[in-house]
């Protein structure tokens, strides 16, 4: 009847675009969720890793083993003192050894990338200790 192939239609309908936005949506780069990898923070002038941020370092990596397929690339980011280029260069620092860290803890190096913005994308435009320390950081996007 028509009402039968209306229903079938409908349905149709709603497979194909059930499909269309699933794959559509795969391979999609963009920020991973604050639930999957944790933002890492430095200290003032330095790309060591703090003690406190080696147990999320740890979460991380555990994550990425978790979910072999992920490919991440590392941004090295820092706060507004010095120059663009000593913070350039600080940045790639703080992205490389976010990288030797969960190289360190089996993370294949093959799903890891980096890549440093130095000041040039500060989370917080502030001018002060709170936002400097909220820009001293390695932020993790998928590949």
């Amino acid at each position: 009847s028509t009402m039968n192939r209306i229903c079938r239609m409908g349905c149709l309908m709603s497979v194909i675009f059930a499909l269309v936005f699933v794959l559509g949506c795969q391979g999609k780069k963009g920020p991973v969720s604050a639930q999957s990898l944790s933002r890492v923070h430095f200290d003032f002038d330095s790309a060591a890793i703090r003690p406190e941020m080696i147990s999320v370092l740890e979460e991380n990596a555990g994550y990425l083993k978790n979910h072999s397929s992920l490919s991440v690339v590392i941004e090295g980011h820092c706060d507004e003192r010095g120059t663009n280029e000593y913070n350039l260069a600080l940045g790639d620092e703080r992205a490389g050894a976010v990288e030797n860290f969960l190289s360190s803890q089996g993370v294949s190096n093959e799903r890891l990338r980096t890549v440093s913005y130095g000041e040039e994308r500060p989370l917080d435009a502030g001018h002060g200790e709170s936002a400097w320390y909220e820009n001293r950081r390695a932020d993790f996007l998928r590949q």
